[in-house]
C-alpha cells in the first residue's frame, strides 16, 4: 500500500508530466529516440507512476506495484550512474548530458523517483525483488546487441563495445548487471532504514 501524501502524489505527477513532455518532443524530432534505454526507462517509470497513483487513490495494497516501482527506480538510477561515470568521460564538454531534455531524463526524474520510493508504505522488498531489477537492462542488452553488433543497424551510441570490440559488450553487460543489483539493494536498504513506517499497534495489558 502506498502512503497517501501530497508529496508522494506531487513527485509522481512531476515524473509523469516531465517524461510525457520529453517523449512527445522526442517523438516529433526522431522516433529513434526510443532506441535509448534512457527514454525507455523513463517511459516505463511513467506507466508505473500512473499505476502507483491510481493504487494510492483507491487505497489498494499492491506489493506487485511496489516491486515494479523498485525496478523502475533502479533503472533510472542506473541511467544516472552510466551518464555520470561512463558517458561523461567520453566527451570534452559533457555538460550537454544534463541540459535540455537530458536534465529531466538523466538527473531530475531519477531523483524524484528515489524520493517517491521512500514514501512507499509497507512495501515488501527482498533479495528476489532486487534480482527482478536486472530484467530491464538485460532485455535491453539483448536488443542492443542484435541491432548494434549483429545487424549493425544502430550505431554504438552507448559505446558498450568500447570502440568496436564485440567481446567487450559481454563484459559491459556483466558490469551493468552487477551495478544494477547493487543499486537495487541499496534502495531497499535505504527504504527499510529511512522510510516512514506505520506504528505497530500493541494490545493494551489489563490487570
Amino acid at each position: 500500500m502506498i502512503k497517501r501524501s501530497s508529496l508522494f502524489i506531487l513527485l509522481n505527477l512531476i515524473i509523469i508530466i516531465d517524461t510525457l513532455i520529453i517523449l512527445f518532443s522526442s517523438l516529433i524530432k526522431d522516433v529513434s529516440s526510443f532506441h535509448y534505454f534512457t527514454v525507455l526507462s523513463n517511459l516505463f517509470m511513467t506507466i508505473i507512476a500512473i499505476v502507483a497513483i491510481y493504487s494510492s487513490i483507491k487505497q489498494k495494497s499492491s506489493h506487485f506495484t511496489d516491486a515494479l516501482y523498485l525496478i523502475g527506480t533502479t533503472s533510472l538510477v542506473l541511467v544516472f550512474l552510466v551518464v555520470v561515470l561512463f558517458l561523461s568521460s567520453q566527451y570534452e564538454d559533457p555538460s550537454f548530458l544534463f541540459t535540455g531534455y537530458n536534465f529531466f531524463l538523466h538527473l531530475l526524474n531519477p531523483i524524484f523517483a528515489v524520493f517517491a520510493l521512500l514514501l512507499l508504505k509497507d512495501a515488501k522488498f527482498n533479495k528476489k525483488t532486487c534480482f527482478l531489477a536486472l530484467i530491464p537492462p538485460f532485455l535491453y542488452a539483448i536488443v542492443y546487441y542484435i541491432f548494434v553488433v549483429l545487424k549493425k543497424e544502430w550505431s554504438d551510441f552507448y559505446n558498450f563495445t568500447l570502440g568496436g570490440k564485440e567481446w567487450a559488450s559481454f563484459i559491459t553487460l556483466f558490469v551493468i548487471l552487477c551495478v544494477t543489483y547493487i543499486i537495487s539493494a541499496i534502495l531497499v536498504f535505504s527504504y527499510k532504514k529511512l522510510s516512514i513506517q506505520e506504528p505497530q499497534k500493541h494490545p493494551s495489558i489489563k490487570g
